[in-house]
């Protein structure tokens, strides 16, 4: 009883950082999807699609989390909900690697993808916030994608030889999409590393508690009584 009582403890520990993760997830894709995204560049390049899906894995987390802390607050009565907690969790950990697959994949083809979406998809005012973005160190004006025909002639760009004056806006947005890509697949990626840690944790209390569930059932069988089992 002493090991398992030991071993909960460090499964409540490794479930509480995991569920931190899922809230930490649910909280900033929450803020994001609030944020109005027209003429916001965050938006070009880490789509509402992709919002919306990692918001609703940290709330999978979040939730997944809630079976694991009752299924571990009592392993022997409550094997069930561990067991589940395990499916739901190599479930969340799948869905983690596969957006952060995806937005990894995204970072690999990066200026032709802009290009097009900046030909395309993109408005003149989202255009124009990356022309005049000043905020990124090494950065400043820029006019255009790569070309004369992508250039929206307004402010510093409105001149006739905006494309000699300023280089075209390709290694800028390239940059910017590059922090905010890199930021979330690591960050995800990061989140798989916790999810290995607390299915082992897991485990690890799931084989536990079958240990004591013998040794009480052997222990009735010789006629003692167990009032304080977990």
């Amino acid at each position: 009883m002493t090991s398992l009582k030991k071993l909960q403890r460090y499964f409540f520990v490794f479930i509480t950082v995991y569920m931190l993760t899922g809230i930490g997830a649910l909280v900033m894709g929450s803020m994001w999807l609030r944020q109005s995204a027209d003429g916001a560049p965050r938006e070009a390049v880490i789509s509402r699609a992709i919002e919306q899906t990692g918001t609703l894995i940290g709330a999978a987390v979040a939730a997944t989390a809630l079976v694991g802390f009752v299924g571990g607050s009592a392993p022997v009565r409550f094997k069930i909900l561990l067991v589940a907690f395990v499916w739901l969790m190599m479930t969340a950990m799948l869905a983690e690697l596969g957006l952060g697959g995806v937005i990894w994949f995204k970072t690999l083809r990066m200026r032709s993808l802009f290009h097009t979406q900046w030909i395309n998809e993109w408005s003149d005012s989202l255009k124009v916030a990356f022309q005049d973005m000043t905020q990124m160190s090494g950065y400043g004006q820029c006019c255009g994608y790569n070309d004369r025909a992508s250039v929206v002639p307004q402010g510093a760009c409105a001149t006739a030889n905006a494309l000699n004056l300023y280089p075209g806006c390709e290694e800028k947005v390239s940059a910017f999409a590059d922090t905010y890509l890199r930021k979330l697949y690591t960050s995800l990626f990061g989140f798989t590393l916790v999810n290995v840690v607390c299915f082992i944790s897991t485990v690890i209390l799931i084989q536990a508690r079958n240990d004591e569930e013998r040794y009480i059932r052997i222990g009735r069988k010789e006629g003692r009584t167990y009032h304080d089992s977990i």
